[in-house]
C-alpha cells in the first residue's frame, strides 16, 4: 500500500518515541532515513524540472518540462485528493481556454 511520504514520515517518528530499547529503534530509523531522503530526492527532481523550464530558450523542450511538471501536479493532487480518475469540474483549467480567446465574441 502506497502512502503519503509525510504521513508515513510522521508515523515512523512516533513509532520510534514509541520505541524502548535500541533493537527496536534501529530498524525503524533505516525506515525512515530511507523515507526521508525519498521525499528530499522528489522535492529536488520536482524543483530541478522547474528551474529548467524556467531557463529554457527551446520551445519543444519547454513544452516537454511544462508537461513534465504538470503531470507530476495533477499526480500529486490525485494522490492529495484521492481521486484517480483525473477528470476535472466542467470549466476547471480547460485547455481550450489557454489563451484568454472567447469564440463568442
Amino acid at each position: 500500500m502506497m502512502t503519503n511520504p509525510k504521513s508515513r514520515i510522521q508515523d515512523l517518528c512516533s513509532e520510534a518515541l514509541a520505541a524502548t530499547n535500541p533493537a527496536q529503534i534501529e530498524p525503524i530509523l533505516s525506515e525512515l532515513r530511507s523515507a526521508l531522503h525519498e521525499k528530499i530526492q522528489g522535492e529536488e527532481t520536482w524543483m530541478s524540472l522547474c528551474e529548467r523550464a524556467a531557463v529554457e530558450q527551446d520551445p519543444k523542450k519547454l513544452l516537454e518540462l511544462v508537461s513534465e511538471i504538470n503531470r507530476r501536479f495533477q499526480s500529486r493532487e490525485q494522490r492529495l485528493t484521492g481521486t484517480s480518475d483525473g477528470k476535472q469540474s466542467a470549466g476547471e483549467h480547460s485547455p481550450t481556454n489557454h489563451r484568454g480567446d472567447s469564440s463568442g465574441s
